[in-house]
């Protein structure tokens, strides 16, 4: 019975792992080879010319990747720094209505993303009405919903709930105030769930798409994700170098972060 679970294991592994393989080894193959209909993992012969013609002739692909690089890094810090305050406050100070405002941070990440779209959109468009600053066909407009999000702070919560009430109490008998403990005491223990917040949000916000389309007008503003399928119609012939390199960021922090991952997740399950 092990070794037919641990056979239908290693296949479902196997359908997941796919299509990353075969986009990788694709990419090391020549136009002609990819377009001849064969389909095969290995190339017939090892060709960097994707890569190259990427380099010298896609500059463009890069001015992309930078605009993920920059709304990915902004929407981590943002989550970070208001999902630690945040989820400090719910989980370990009393202030009125705490569990109501909480309640409500769970709904609003039970709410399909599409449809918290509109209000987004509706909000945007007010603003820029009545004071007249400009967030649609900018970052902002993708920036902004990315950090104020509850999922960050929900996730955090979890982990300092576990974090013993005698550790504070101690802690502010000596004479330390919750700045303090929030920095000296909680930080430290804090820093596995940390890590996991940033992997979970990269990676959700390293593939937005519905955002950039609905919120962004110029193309030069878009993010590597919505490009890509640029690529895909007008230009197959590097698209394979394109996917590759788009994958490897969420691949290295994925791979180094791995760690901190797991050891996160079993925190936050523990009672």
């Amino acid at each position: 019975m092990k070794k037919l679970l641990l056979v239908v294991l290693l296949i479902i592994s196997l359908l997941y792992v796919y299509p990353i393989i075969f986009t990788f080894t694709s990419s090391f193959m020549s136009y002609e080879e990819i377009m001849s209909g064969n389909i095969h993992i290995i190339p017939e012969e090892f060709n960097l010319q994707q890569y190259y013609s990427i380099i010298t002739f896609k500059g463009e692909y890069f001015h992309y990747f930078l605009n993920s690089i920059k709304l990915t890094s902004i929407i981590i810090f943002g989550q970070v720094i208001i999902g630690i305050f945040a989820a400090f406050a719910f989980a370990k100070m009393d202030f009125v209505a705490r569990n109501l405002i909480f309640i409500l941070y769970i709904l609003a990440i039970l709410l399909p993303f599409q449809v918290t779209l509109v209000p987004n959109y509706l909000v945007f468009d007010k603003i820029q009405r009545l004071i007249n600053i400009k967030i649609f066909d900018t970052h902002t407009a993708i920036i902004l919903p990315g950090i104020f999000t509850s999922f960050g702070v929900i996730l955090l919560r979890q982990f300092i709930r576990n974090i013993p009430n005698e550790i504070i109490e101690t802690a502010m008998l000596d004479g330390a105030s919750y700045t303090k403990i929030l920095f000296k005491i909680v930080l430290p223990i804090l820093r596995p769930a940390i890590f996991t917040l940033i992997i979970l949000t990269f990676i959700d916000n390293w593939n937005l798409v519905e955002q950039a389309i609905i919120f962004l007008d110029s193309p030069s503003k878009l993010p590597l994700s919505v490009f890509l399928e640029n690529i895909y119609y007008n230009d197959f012939k590097v698209f394979y170098a394109g996917a590759v390199l788009y994958i490897i960021p969420s691949l290295i922090l994925f791979i180094k972060g791995e760690k901190y991952l797991m050891e996160g997740l079993n925190i936050g399950g523990l009672k």
